[in-house]
């Protein structure tokens, strides 16, 4: 009994000489642990929830000559591109400028996406630690140099519902440009509207500092549920005046002609899933032209009455909702074709290898030939 205790004790020993460099380690890596949920933030208690309007404004590349006899020890006056993003209840869309005529683009969805992942996302995220704070208090000349003076500086202003700024951003240059190797860090060179202290912001991607509307679009017009269509109208030049309408009532798996026609034979259902499924239940245009409201001549567009018209109807809900596509003439000198449709107010523009699917023959190819 006496040999066994001492074996204990010495094992008990040997094990606390041993737990000695995991307890100084632990300690250690405890010094270092940074939590990322107490580092003070540059916008603090700043939420994507409460921004309704984006101001982006990056310096012209050409600025333009001051007037003769401005004080030339003044400084000069900056001119910008600007856009402007605001968000309602339908989600984000390309804002009006105010002193501006409206673009026409104006009112055209915005990515939502990009929105959050390019600007909330960095808003929300900025630290504002002494471990970030590149360079306190800079001077003109050092602004400059971190492409943070008004001449260089891509600026984000968010504002909420009442017009109130939540959060202004100066973007300066990459902190990767002129660095080389494994010491190089990459990310972005900040500072706070209205603060003259750069903040060092690590981001491994190039830093989106674009203000043309379409590099921000939503190009997606509508998805849908290919299951949740009950029926698929198609008109063309082959079908004439009058659309052939293909149904699929209740819970059924199979399409039928709604008018039963004794000339066609039977649908060829495997074409008409593919329409569906692979062309309509994802619908996205090459380009937004301008509102419906400024569309010009519909029938020199060929879209009054159009070329090719898709209505599908499908149950949303419990409840039938329509969704129409018209297609109209090729754009001239371009591979598009005009476009237009229910779930959007603007003109816009179908890519030609998607429109020209639409000019099949459907008594052709939509059937199998009678008496089969």
């Amino acid at each position: 009994m006496i040999r066994l205790h001492r074996r204990n004790l010495l094992l008990l020993i040997v094990a606390l000489v041993l737990a000695v460099p995991t307890v100084l380690r632990l300690r250690a890596e405890a010094d270092e642990f940074v939590d990322v949920g107490r580092i003070p933030l540059m916008f603090d208690g700043f939420t994507a929830d409460n921004v309704a309007r984006i101001l982006l404004a990056r310096p012209k590349a050409e600025q333009p000559e001051p007037p003769t006899g401005v004080d030339q020890t003044q400084p000069k006056h900056v001119a910008y591109d600007f856009l402007a993003l605001q968000h309602d209840e339908r989600g984000w869309s390309v804002a009006p400028i105010p002193g501006q005529a409206p673009g026409d683009l104006v009112g055209a969805p915005v990515s939502k996406a990009l929105v959050e992942s390019d600007l909330l996302q960095h808003l929300a995220s900025i630290p504002d630690d002494e471990g970030a704070l590149a360079q306190p208090d800079a001077t003109d000349d050092q602004l400059k140099e971190f492409g943070l003076d008004d001449a260089h500086a891509y600026v984000i202003r968010a504002t909420n519902a009442a017009n109130t700024v939540v959060a202004e951003l100066l973007v300066g240059r990459d902190s990767g440009v002129g660095q080389v190797g494994t010491e190089a860090v990459r990310g972005v060179f900040v500072r706070k509207g209205g603060s003259r202290d750069v903040v060092l912001y690590e981001w491994q991607k190039p830093w989106r500092r674009d203000v043309t509307a379409d590099g921000w679009l939503d190009r997606t017009v509508f998805r849908l549920d290919p299951t949740k269509v009950r029926r698929l109208s198609l008109r063309n030049a082959s079908t004439g005046a009058r659309p052939i309408v293909f149904e699929r009532p209740g819970n059924q798996a199979s399409w039928r002609l709604a008018t039963p026609r004794d000339d066609l034979g039977a649908v060829r259902q495997a074409e008409i899933e593919a329409i569906v499924q692979q062309r309509l239940s994802y619908v996205t245009v090459q380009r937004y032209v301008r509102p419906l409201s400024r569309a010009g001549d519909m029938a020199a567009l060929g879209l009054f009455p159009p070329q090719v018209e898709v209505v599908l109807t499908v149950v949303d809900g419990g409840e039938e909702r329509a969704i129409e596509l018209a297609v109209g003439e090729r754009v001239p000198d371009g591979n598009e074709f005009y476009l237009t449709c229910s779930e959007s107010q603007f003109l816009m523009t179908w890519p030609a290898s998607t429109a020209v699917a639409f000019e099949l023959d459907v008594e052709r190819r939509l059937f199998d030939p009678k008496g089969q």
